[in-house]
């Protein structure tokens, strides 16, 4: 009998077993507690890649048994792939999951902050839109920091003008983690607008923020020489 590592390898190959038999295996396997979308992500991400058959198998599997807000985040683990064929096809199952978002704002509203932060952050690369830009401005007002620092960071990526006065409150915010985020997000999005404040952050009280100050105005200034 195959052990479930073995399984899972086999399951990617479309010589092994018809589709409908694999993504029964898939469902099985996932009801033990495994973890096979995120296998079959980690083996789209490998070199060298899987051969086109493999890749075509694995997304297949993945878009039939992956909930679809966990789905967009593997897909974004993907994407970069150094393989041409592996990222046209995991950015056509990507926009495919996001041309319509009406499912994004109600998880982000409905789960923990980790998982929304993270699912905010795989929605950069979504194509910019006003119910994109509208996810990104609940999630910003949402009490976790990682989830609102995300959500400014896709504001500034779309241009949107009201992420610099919404960063800059959250530089001034009462709890250390927004503040320490506020500086990562300037130095994220490398906007130079921001490099005073931060050097005003780097005398702040905790010493998370003004690490976090130190290394955003680094970036600021390795982006600034590179440019020149």
């Amino acid at each position: 009998m195959l052990n479930p590592a073995s399984l899972i390898a086999r399951l990617g190959d479309p010589r092994e077993y018809p589709l409908e038999e694999a993504e029964l295996h898939v469902r099985s396997l996932m009801a033990e507690g495994r973890r096979v979308p995120e296998r079959f992500a980690l083996a789209l991400q490998a070199e060298p890649p899987p051969p086109p058959a493999s890749t075509d198998r694995m997304l297949e599997l993945m878009r039939r048994v992956t909930p679809l807000d966990r789905l967009v985040q593997l897909l974004d683990k993907v994407i970069p792939s150094s393989n041409a064929d592996i990222r046209a096809k995991a950015r056509k199952l990507y926009e495919a999951l996001t041309a319509d978002l009406s499912w994004a704002e109600p998880f982000i509203r409905g789960n923990s902050g980790r998982d929304a932060a993270d699912l905010v952050e795989a929605l950069w690369r979504v194509v910019p839109s006003d119910s994109l830009r509208a996810i990104f401005i609940a999630a910003a007002a949402e009490p976790h920091n990682r989830l609102a620092g995300n959500a400014l960071v896709g504001l500034f990526r779309l241009g949107d003008q009201e992420a610099r006065d919404a960063v800059l409150s959250m530089t001034r915010h009462e709890e250390e983690p927004f503040r320490a985020t506020a500086a990562w997000v300037i130095g994220r999005v490398s906007w130079h607008g921001g490099a005073t404040r931060l050097q005003e952050m780097t005398s702040d009280p905790s010493e998370k923020v003004r690490r976090n100050a130190r290394r955003a105005l680094g970036r600021l200034n390795r982006f600034l020489r590179e440019a020149a």
